[in-house]
């Protein structure tokens, strides 16, 4: 146990905090980009997949433990930008201005937009702060109608133009994520760095081009 505590006081220790973090962040937004595109199957589909999970035992636990995922996430991410700039001001420079620049300062930027979003999100669709009646309407089911949530709350263009900047955000934030678990990893090498750029690229863009699919639906009438 000590040597597991020291080694997570070390550098190397700390970056393998973050990717691991990282990697369950990831996992968890796949899972829950999911579960968001039943919205294009019907609005039942959508309703039961919510009710299933409000009323899941393990929902709150689940929570509970994201929660502290998500704070060890910002904390190393924190401590790793200090150790960066530290670095940087005794003479051991990165590559470029641009790499010093991406390190250090948009992962810091774009890691509190995907904070904000987090908190945005939850306000917007879980506890409906500044929703109006229909935030509480039930579908024929006697289920709480999140289809008639999610529409509604994306017909409002401060919600949607809010919700669009702030995805940008994290999907800058979640190419750097999978770039920084590449490299943790060992993946990263001369012969292949290209093929994982593009699958980086690949990855944080799915995940955004799919988040972003559902407000873009709302706004043409698909949905």
């Amino acid at each position: 146990m000590y040597r597991l505590i020291h080694l997570f006081r070390t550098s190397i220790g700390r970056k393998l905090m973050m990717a691991l973090t990282g990697l369950i962040l990831l996992l968890f937004i796949v899972g829950h980009l999911a579960g968001n595109m039943t919205i294009f199957v019907g609005a039942p589909i959508l309703n039961s997949y919510a009710h299933w999970l409000q009323h899941s035992v393990m929902l709150w636990p689940f929570r509970i433990v994201m929660l502290l995922v998500v704070g060890l996430h910002i904390v190393m991410g924190i401590e790793l930008a200090r150790e960066n700039r530290h670095s940087a001001s005794n003479g051991s420079r990165f590559p470029s201005w641009f790499t010093r620049h991406i390190l250090n300062h948009h992962m810091l930027w774009s890691g509190l937009a995907g904070l904000l979003f987090i908190l945005f999100h939850v306000a917007h669709l879980t506890l409906g702060v500044g929703a109006d009646a229909s935030f509480y309407q039930l579908d024929s089911n006697q289920m709480m109608d999140v289809y008639l949530r999610v529409v509604e709350g994306f017909l409002n263009p401060w919600i949607s133009l809010s919700y669009v900047v702030l995805l940008l955000l994290v999907g800058l934030h979640l190419l750097q994520v999978v770039r920084g678990l590449f490299r943790t990893l060992g993946f990263y090498h001369e012969n292949y760095q290209q093929l994982l750029d593009r699958l980086a690229w690949g990855v944080s863009g799915g995940i955004t081009a799919g988040f972003l699919s559902i407000p873009v639906a709302v706004w043409v009438g698909a949905v």
